[in-house]
């Protein structure tokens, strides 16, 4: 299993370059084209736009697999002073498991929307692709970001119980 994580993580961060290189060079070639031959390129901005998308929602993913997120540390300051969470694990597990909650309404939602954009045939209006390829990105992400998510609970859990043995050694 850590193999595989260890394959996704990398092809995740390729797929970020690749899109993020491809999407300069397009964007780059169009001003180009704009500005220096007076005639740009039709589908550009579309297949841009839509690039960004999906770079965006894996970027979601792989802020995650680095910790780098914003967290709210005022509420876990709160929360630790009040009592209401014991550890920084307590509040990692709390935030990682409402974040879960929100991904898979998120997922649901998504896929949802891909559904109806498949059976109404919406295309985008330059390339003429279908637009539920776009909106793709969405629940596919989330699904991701929803894996990797059960993936810090579990540490979370494992670090609450490693710490809990190692307290009821010291008290004994």
């Amino acid at each position: 299993m850590k193999k595989i994580g260890i394959l996704y993580n990398k092809f995740e961060s390729n797929v970020l370059m690749i899109t993020l290189v491809i999407m300069v060079v397009i964007i780059f070639t169009n001003v180009v084209m704009r500005y220096i031959f007076n005639n740009s390129l039709s589908w550009s901005e579309e297949l841009s736009r839509y690039m960004f998308v999906w770079f965006s929602w894996i970027g979601v993913s792989a802020g995650l697999k680095d910790g780098e997120h914003l967290r709210v540390e005022l509420l876990k300051t709160k929360l630790l002073r009040n009592g209401l969470i014991k550890t920084n694990e307590a509040f990692a597990l709390l935030i990682s498991l409402v974040w879960f909650l929100t991904t898979l309404i998120v997922t649901y939602y998504g896929f949802e929307l891909v559904s109806s954009q498949i059976k109404l045939q919406v295309v985008t209006p330059a390339m003429k692709m279908p637009m539920w390829f776009a909106y793709l990105s969405v629940p596919i992400c989330s699904l991701i970001v929803a894996i990797r998510l059960i993936r810090d609970m579990v540490g979370s859990v494992k670090k609450m119980l490693k710490k809990s043995d190692y307290e009821s050694e010291v008290t004994n």
